[in-house]
């Protein structure tokens, strides 16, 4: 039975969570997913390239910058998420608030010998602040 990552066992993130093993590591990885997209790039010592990339680019398009952000995500993913496979993010922006970017995370996970799809929603606001939807 999943029971959490090491730092969700030290911090209990996970201990009140009575869900079978497939709700937990999706729990698990919203939950480090949450984590990779709230540190910037070069601020974790260990690891310089871990987290979200610098989004304020003013020499890029919006497109450029959408698609900026979905290969640097799914490039953090890749690395930092082991538990994902078959990764696909896909950044696109709020028609109504361009200062609102939504990004699909989808892929598959491993959980009781068998693959399952999931989805999570990640929203970036205009201040930079990105919110992981499970």
């Amino acid at each position: 039975m999943f029971e959490g990552s090491l730092f969700e066992k030290l911090t209990r993130e996970l201990s009140d969570i009575k869900h079978n093993e497939e709700e937990a590591l999706y729990l698990s990885i919203a939950n480090n997913l949450s984590n990779i997209f709230s540190t910037n790039v070069g601020s974790a010592e260990a690891c310089m390239d871990y987290g979200k990339p610098e989004l304020n680019d003013i020499n890029l398009s919006l497109e450029e910058s959408l698609t900026n952000i979905s290969e640097s995500f799914t490039a953090s993913i890749l690395k930092y998420e082991p538990r994902l496979h078959n990764v696909n993010v896909q950044a696109t922006a709020n028609s109504n608030n361009l200062s609102k970017i939504h990004i699909a995370i989808t892929g598959y996970m491993q959980a009781n010998h068998q693959n399952h799809k999931v989805e999570y929603a990640a929203f970036i606001s205009g201040d930079g602040i990105i919110e992981v939807k499970k």
